[in-house]
């Protein structure tokens, strides 16, 4: 049986140059992201300067704990350990599975006192994997410090910047921070980041307030669920306007690394765009999950004065339009793209001419296609693509079927790149296909750069991700398929011949545009439909659902037990992939979502 693990903090320290792999250690860990809810801290840290430095940054000041006398490491002393941990262990819900659960409460903790915090290397997790039960910490134990006062993050320092960027000399004549900041697909938030010194007021309380809650409409059920894949989630709501200010707001948190707030924003915009009303007063919107006091507030500036004073500040922040900037070139996440503010680049000049071969292949075709890969897809071009590469792929092999994911599944007019999943009903069709599909479509000129490619799954044998007992637990999520994340490019054009006669190096004027391909064992395609299928937050609540309402553990590779780590399969039967697809859903208990449901952000 699979160890229970308290609740963990993650520190971002070493992890943040590599986004993926963070977001494969916090999904298969399932962190906190509140500090204050964790009963350990975990990272790649070996000092105990640079993990006193870490807690300090997120608001913990702490002085070491210096010990006299050492413990003995006996196993008398390891069953002890085990024992208080298994204490806070709570029994599942009725009729849940018998998965472990550890009860959060903010007085049961690990720690000898709630006034000392411990902070692990990292290979304590992946050691206790291995072991089959949770190892003694002192092996692991890199920092334990008594925490002198709890501190507010220090907004940084405002730096002086020029009025408008420096114009990019080698890759293009206008600054791609004037171009995009205002226009671009994604908008972000600004530096309101920061605690107000004021908290937020509470709404004034009339007598006719019953009466006025009395006249609104009915919550819809659906809207009592913390999760958001129990409810429709459209791609354009009535409260469009409003919920543009908020995202703004929260790609400002993002930006500046606020977690908590970030979240609480998620959760807030995502009840809002499932709420079917016209917001008519604060009162109303109060009602909503995650729409407390300060949302409230918000929306009464919103309506009052027809803006949201945050979202304003953002908008005409120097800072944070250099870190969107950053962060919207492929391969750049909000964490590197504050690494490289804190070098002192300022614009996609400064990259090349100052931290070329400082940054990760990924980054350079980033930077290099910057201004094509913002071009948003057309639909029809988005199916012009997906039709090619399922024609390569039969032409290969007969009898592949294909899904569009993404936002062209969800409705979107046009999308930021192209996500197809891809599968055959003769499971030895897909094993290792995915080598022969990519030589294929790059010998007729279709692909022009490898980003990512991954054969995990055919590597184990495209068995389902399980362990058992004392066996290391798999690591798990979207990236265990066999993918390839590409740079696509359209390989004719109508005057292709003539310039071609010309000039032999004559250049491809299509635009580069980005390509995932997924391919997925036919026992689990659905999962991976599924997975590949929803928003943000839709995709993320799934996992805490399926994590605390069943026991289960979800993502793309299929459903297995958290308890014993087994496969569960939910997709037995005939069927296409949309059918195996709704098979996951009602096996889960979950009410059926058409993708176009799915528009979480």
């Amino acid at each position: 049986m699979a160890p229970t693990f308290p609740p963990i903090y993650l520190l971002k320290w070493n992890l943040e140059h590599d986004p993926k792999e963070l977001h494969r250690l916090e999904e298969e860990i399932d962190v906190v992201f509140d500090i204050k809810e964790a009963k350990l801290v975990l990272g790649k840290v070996k000092l105990k300067r640079r993990a006193a430095l870490e807690l300090r940054k997120l608001g913990l000041d702490t002085e070491e704990v210096v010990t006299t006398e050492s413990e003995p490491d006996t196993d008398t002393d390891h069953n002890h350990h085990e024992e208080q941990i298994a204490s806070q262990i709570v029994p599942s819900a009725p009729g849940n599975p018998p998965a472990q659960r550890l009860a959060i409460s903010p007085r049961s903790t690990l720690r000898p006192s709630d006034e000392t915090i411990k902070v692990l290397d990292l290979a304590w997790y992946t050691g206790s994997l291995n072991a089959g039960k949770l190892l003694p910490i002192e092996d692991y134990l890199v920092y334990e410090g008594r925490i002198k006062s709890k501190i507010l993050p220090v907004k940084p320092k405002q730096t002086l910047l020029p009025a408008q960027v420096e114009p990019r000399r080698q890759i293009s004549t206008v600054s791609p921070t004037q171009r995009h900041f205002r226009t671009g697909p994604r908008k972000f938030g600004g530096n309101s980041v920061h605690s107000s010194s004021q908290p937020a007021r509470l709404l004034h309380k009339t007598t006719s307030e019953d009466e006025a809650y009395a006249a609104l409409p009915p919550i819809p059920k659906y809207l009592h669920s913390p999760y958001s894949c129990q409810r429709p989630t459209p791609l354009h709501c009535p409260n469009e306007d409003f919920l543009s200010e908020l995202r703004i707001i929260k790609q400002a948190r993002n930006l500046k690394g606020d977690e908590v707030g970030v979240r609480a924003y998620s959760v807030a915009v995502a009840a809002i765009a499932s709420y079917p009303y016209s917001l008519t007063s604060a009162l109303e919107l109060s009602r909503l999950p995650g729409c407390g006091s300060k949302i409230s507030k918000l929306w009464q500036d919103w309506k009052t004065l027809g803006h949201v004073e945050e979202a304003d500040e953002a908008r005409s922040d120097p800072d944070l339009q250099v870190l969107d900037l950053f962060w919207k070139i492929h391969g750049v996440g909000e964490a590197s793209a504050r690494d490289f503010f804190s070098k002192g680049w300022r614009s996609l000049d400064d990259i090349v001419e100052q931290g070329w071969d400082r940054i990760s292949r990924d980054q350079q075709i980033g930077v290099k296609y910057y201004d094509e890969f913002l071009q948003r897809i057309p639909r029809e071009e988005v199916e012009k693509i997906a039709s090619v590469i399922l024609d390569y792929a039969n032409h290969i092999r007969d009898g592949f079927r294909m899904v569009i994911c993404g936002g062209y599944r969800r409705g979107k007019p046009d999308s930021g790149d192209v996500d197809v999943v891809l599968s055959h009903p003769n499971e030895n069709a897909t094993h290792r296909f995915l080598v022969e599909l990519l030589e294929s479509l790059e010998r007729d000129e279709y692909i022009t750069h490898r980003l990512i490619v991954s054969m995990k799954n055919s590597d184990r044998g495209q068995n389902p991700l399980n362990w058992k007992g004392s066996m290391p637990r798999s690591r798990g999520g979207f990236d265990s398929l066999d993918h390839a994340f590409l740079v696509w490019q359209e390989p004719t054009w109508p005057s292709k011949d003539e310039d071609l006669k010309g000039n032999p190096d004559a250049r491809n004027p299509n635009v580069h545009r980005r390509v995932d391909i997924i391919i997925s064992p036919w026992k689990t395609a659905g999962c991976a439909v599924l997975g590949w299928s929803g928003g943000t937050m839709f995709e993320r609540d799934l996992r805490h659902y399926c994590k605390q309402q069943l026991g289960f553990k979800f993502d793309s590779t299929g459903v297995r037990r958290q308890d014993n780590g087994e496969w569960v399969d939910l997709e037995k039967g005939d069927g296409d992939l949309l059918v195996k697809e709704r098979r996951v859903f009602s096996g889960l208990g979950l009410e059926w979502r058409d993708p176009t449901e799915r528009c979480t952000d």
